[in-house]
């Protein structure tokens, strides 16, 4: 038997994210991946909620440029090499309108790898 304790995602993060995203004009909808709340654009992934994080797909330039300037972390899930394309943004639940411009940023990528597949 594994002790090792599981890892529990903040729904109700995933929650206020979504409010921010859903009446995009997209087909957003919610899922999982790896067992992680998330949003999709059809079967591609926008974003999920990994522990107390947001883990956010966007272009590879503009990820890697949120870390250089320190407003997002490279996304690590389950201990991995930092993922392309992905940027961890921490924030509390009722600040998540902060970061509205991102997540909207991330549906219209989805979007875009939607339209392109």
């Amino acid at each position: 038997m594994n002790s090792t304790p599981r890892l529990l995602h903040d729904r109700f993060l995933f929650d206020a994210a979504f409010n921010e995203v859903r009446d995009i004009d997209a087909p957003v909808h919610e899922g999982a991946m790896f067992g992680c709340p998330a949003a999709f654009v059809g079967r591609h992934i926008a974003f999920c909620v990994y522990g107390s994080g947001l883990g956010i797909k966007l272009p590879a330039e503009r990820a890697a440029a949120l870390v250089q300037s320190g407003r997002a972390f490279a996304f690590q899930p389950y201990g991995r090499s930092a993922m392309n394309e992905w940027v961890e943004l921490r924030i509390e639940r009722d600040r998540v309108d902060e970061i509205a411009p991102v997540l909207a940023e991330a549906i219209r990528f989805a979007q875009r790898d939607q339209s392109g597949a």
